[in-house]
């Protein structure tokens, strides 16, 4: 189940995105995460366990704007901001683990993908969208949620790793990680460096 707010109260999967941007509206809600398939593909828990602070749920804003332009036709534009917290598979250890997920995108809206591809790339923080009568928002907010997952997601800390991942050797041991500080040492190159200067004799001048 899905909420949102605004104005006119539009169905956000086919509302008319031209008269949004032009007239400046905006809109919020929530979606529930059994609304975005795509997205439950890559989860590690099943949706009906997605607790925790943002209950299952993925929370959105829309603006639209119309911006004037010199010596030329207004711009339309569309702001969305997204944030979620889903549970990802940590590549490291195989176990699931909550990736917060918070998206700012800004759109310059075009009629058609002929126009989309003229825009220049120079401002990478405006992509050109095709707008439409019957835009789909729950379908742009699924993408910039998957485009913004990890490339290899993982804890910062895992709390445990197999020992294949320390020794290289197949086996059924794990190797905790009851201090995350100490784990964070363990991974510091310079900490490594320090250790082995401590372990230098000093130097005899005589």
């Amino acid at each position: 189940m899905s909420s949102s707010t605004a104005a006119a109260g539009p169905d956000w999967r086919a509302f008319d995105l031209f008269e949004f941007a032009r007239a400046g509206r905006s809109g919020a809600g929530d979606i529930a995460l059994g609304d975005l398939p795509r997205i439950v593909n890559e989860l590690a828990v099943p949706v009906s366990e997605h607790g925790g602070s943002r209950d299952g749920f993925v929370h959105w804003t829309a603006q639209g704007e119309r911006r004037e332009v010199t010596g030329a036709a207004p711009e339309l534009h569309l702001h969305v901001t997204i944030r979620a917290a889903l549970w990802l598979e940590c590549q490291r250890c195989m176990t699931p683990y909550e990736q917060p997920i918070h998206v700012r995108a800004s759109y310059l809206i075009v009629a058609t993908e002929e126009q989309a591809d003229a825009v220049p790339l120079e401002d990478d923080e405006i992509d050109p969208i095709v707008g439409s009568k019957q835009f789909d928002l729950y379908e742009l907010i699924e993408e910039e949620i998957l485009l913004s997952f990890p490339l290899v997601p993982k804890h910062d800390v895992c709390p445990s790793v197999h020992e294949s991942l320390v020794t290289g050797k197949a086996g059924d041991i794990v190797i905790a990680h009851p201090d995350p500080d100490e784990a964070k040492r363990d991974d510091n190159p310079f900490a490594a460096l320090s250790a082995l200067k401590r372990d230098v004799p000093p130097k005899n001048d005589a």
